[in-house]
């Protein structure tokens, strides 16, 4: 283990898993419909940053895949209630915590009431 901010980071971090599912993902096409194509760049970009930025730490903190970047599994990113908090997010991650990740201006809830847990968002229609 790496000690890094304060919390230790193991070899085997959440940021690979993060990484290798949205290393698949262009941002020239969305992998589901309920994406804008300029809304799908940005929110692409936004999450590969937040994974380099605090993957580790995320992953430390008990974010799971499914927190961050799930959408339902049929009805895909138009049901924003089965979405990640990564999914609809426009705006940089500032912070994270075990209960929230601060964008922008508010607090994006990890247990949010009557969120469905979908599918990551790189498996959707496989």
């Amino acid at each position: 283990m790496v000690e890094s901010k304060d919390f230790f980071v193991s070899e085997n971090d959440g940021r690979q898993e993060f990484d290798g599912g949205l290393a698949s993902l262009s941002p020239g096409q969305a992998p589901c419909p309920g994406f804008k194509p300029e809304d799908w760049v940005e929110t692409l970009t936004n999450a590969r940053r937040f994974v380099n930025d605090f993957g580790a730490e995320a992953d430390w903190l008990g974010w799971d895949i499914l927190s961050l970047f799930s959408v339902h599994p049929k009805s895909d990113a138009i049901r924003g209630d089965w979405c990640g908090v990564l999914m609809s997010c426009l705006y940089p991650v500032r912070e994270v915590t075990a209960e929230f990740l601060r964008v922008h201006l508010w607090r994006c809830m990890k247990d949010k009431p009557g969120r469905g847990r979908g599918v990551a968002v790189w498996e959707f229609g496989r």
